[in-house]
């Protein structure tokens, strides 16, 4: 009885807000390009926590050099092992506590969790025989995945249903994350304003109770 109803939200992070934006707009809703008779739009709110919001460069020679650096530092984690699970998830924070919101700690129940699910036992050991730790993540895959993806901006504004630009049909509350990527503030500052095009561009192609929500200090 407490989940019969229909779903309030729907919530998506990163590339799979980009998946279901294209699939709303390809094949499901009155705005869709393959029309589905049996298939109402969605009555509940898409809420996509910053997607890639790839421009036409960014699909293309970012993407190139995105996986190339990708790989490259899945070479180097690959040389890279720990004495313990705990010691590898830590590593790991350190790491993504550069391009988030500065904190001198991490939760331990969240830390607790990546341990649990995202570090794995490595067949080599130490010269003591003991078991070595490293995450499990493969960065030869994650490059695969930003080696191949595309501009959402660009694919709506082809889509058209009898020659008129698709509108996809639900309601989008797209979150964008004050503080973008780059490797100063100058470059942080252009990426903010190319991202935020492309999510204007990708709004105005859903229906009009969409939005943009800023969420000052935080990073993407």
């Amino acid at each position: 009885e407490r989940y019969s109803g229909p779903p309030r939200a729907v919530v998506t992070h990163s590339f799979s807000g980009d998946c279901a934006l294209l699939s709303l707009a390809t094949g499901r809703g009155s705005g869709g390009v393959i029309q589905q008779q049996q298939q109402q739009p969605p009555s509940y709110p898409l809420i996509l926590l910053d997607p890639v919001l790839a421009d036409t460069e960014g699909a293309t020679i970012g993407a190139e050099r995105l996986a190339k650096g990708t790989r490259r530092l899945g070479e180097r984690e690959e040389k890279v092992v720990f004495a313990t699970p705990e010691a590898a998830s830590r590593a790991y924070f350190s790491i993504l506590q550069k391009g988030m919101v500065r904190t001198d700690e991490v939760d331990d129940e969240v830390l607790a969790a990546f341990t649990a699910f995202s570090v794995k036992e490595v067949g080599d050991h130490n010269q003591d025989g003991n078991v070595q730790y490293r995450l499990k993540c493969r960065r030869k895959m994650e490059a695969a995945v930003y080696q191949n993806r595309i501009s959402i901006g660009d694919i709506l504004d082809d889509l058209t249903v009898n020659n008129n630009s698709i509108i996809i049909d639900a309601d989008v509350q797209l979150i964008f994350s004050s503080k973008r990527r780059g490797k100063d503030m100058k470059e942080q500052k252009t990426n903010f304003v190319r991202d935020w095009r492309e999510a204007e561009r990708i709004i105005s192609k859903c229906r009009s109770s969409s939005g943009i929500h800023l969420q000052e200090n935080v990073g993407h």
